[in-house]
């Protein structure tokens, strides 16, 4: 298990839900995640340093099949995508744009549960989680 990365939630713009809906892409990160689940849309996390962990799953929307993000993140290429346990018990991926404007210190978090719900987040609370090679 890699070191605690820690951050404070932050809102979205609220296109992850839609997305991660669509059945190739719940799919495709349901396979990334050794066969769970992801609940759609994600958690963005600021994080306290610029993120320097290693991501290593890269996806693009031609491995999807179904576009994803063009339309409002027209430079992405793709996703750097990684396994974390969040808060110390959760199983979900983190996700980093390839974007050139995408913040350094910003990761998105997709999980097997609503994480503002089960641990009853607002924004600005903090988080932390930490990179695995796989869930046992």
């Amino acid at each position: 298990m890699g070191p605690a990365h820690r951050g404070r939630v932050a809102a979205g713009r609220g296109f992850a839900s839609d997305r991660m809906a669509l059945e190739p892409v719940h799919q495709g990160l349901q396979a990334l995640a050794g066969g769970i689940g992801m609940v759609p849309g994600t958690l963005n996390l600021l994080l306290d340093l610029p993120f320097v962990g290693f991501l290593p799953f890269y996806v693009t929307e031609a491995d999807l099949g179904v576009t994803v993000w063009t339309d409002h993140a027209p430079a992405r290429k793709g996703l750097s995508i990684g396994r974390a346990l969040i808060a110390g018990r959760y199983r979900g991926l983190i996700l980093r744009g390839d974007e050139p404007d995408y913040p350094a210190n910003q990761v998105e978090i997709a999980c097997e549960v609503r994480l503002r719900e089960h641990l009853g987040l607002a924004d600005g609370d903090r988080l932390d989680f930490r990179l695995v090679d796989s869930f046992r």
